[in-house]
């Protein structure tokens, strides 16, 4: 049996809500209940040039809430402080990989302040640019209600850290045939065209999409650390590949 999910990311007070507004839609009109990376406190200066400030902002995402969209802990200010690419070695830029301990601990104090004087619950952490390490899992620990992490590259959830790990595997809906799926989405710089391909793909397939109250979630083993960390490696060779490739390329035009 397969399962679909889809995420969100960078939900902030300057959005282009139009761009937004298109996925809500689309979502609501299959009874799709969405992950949603919300910004308690964006610094990011490229989202904050993407549309005016809004000043319903967190009524908006309350309004999200009371639909049954889960909210996400999206970091705290969504500023990348350090080249560090975490557990998962996917950027190598991050706002908590590589931080102490007692940093990640006052981002987390930080945003959890916010969610709470916003009341918005915040179940789920989703790290900016997928690095995180094990210190802000302690800092999650310590000081937050976060039950789940939305990451990893596994094919189904699994409990690890003594968090639930819902892996986020692709940019973009494509059709399985098993397993666990979710579809990483920023509405911000999703093309038309991408988006034209996700209306067609949940109208053809959105029995197939689940809430997280459904998911089952097994204990994380050995073969699963080989599988994961395989991946890992699989992509930053892919990477370095191709990184070599268009050097060369240019080192080709510039002769």
């Amino acid at each position: 049996m397969v399962q679909y999910l889809i995420r969100l990311d960078d939900l902030c007070p300057t959005n282009n809500l139009k761009k937004w507004e298109r996925f809500f839609h689309l979502f609501d009109l299959y009874d799709i209940k969405p992950i949603i990376a919300v910004i308690p406190d964006n610094q990011d200066p490229k989202l904050n040039a993407c549309g005016e400030f809004n000043p319903y902002y967190w009524p908006m995402v309350r309004h999200l809430q009371k639909k049954d969209y889960v909210i996400g802990m999206h970091g705290f200010e969504h500023r990348y402080q350090i080249n560090n690419s975490g557990l998962f070695k996917v950027n190598n830029r991050s706002e908590f990989a590589g931080l102490p301990l007692y940093i990640q601990e006052q981002k987390v104090k930080a945003a959890v302040a916010i969610f709470k004087r916003e009341g918005v619950k915040t179940p789920l952490f989703i790290a900016p640019a997928h690095t995180f390490d094990r210190n802000t899992l302690k800092a999650l620990d310590k000081h937050s209600d976060v039950l789940i992490i939305s990451d990893g590259l596994l094919r189904s959830p699994y409990i690890r850290f003594g968090f639930g790990w819902i892996p986020v595997q692709l940019s973009e809906a494509v059709a399985k045939n098993k397993d666990t799926w979710t579809f990483n989405y920023h509405p911000e710089t999703c093309t038309d065209e991408a988006f034209e391909r996700l209306e067609k793909f949940i109208a053809e397939n959105h029995q197939h999409f689940v809430q997280l109250s459904t998911l089952s979630f097994k204990d994380y083993t050995f073969k699963d650390y080989i599988d994961e960390y395989y991946q890992v490696y699989l992509r930053l060779l892919k990477t370095t590949v191709k990184d070599y490739l268009n050097r060369f390329r240019s080192f080709k035009l510039v002769r």
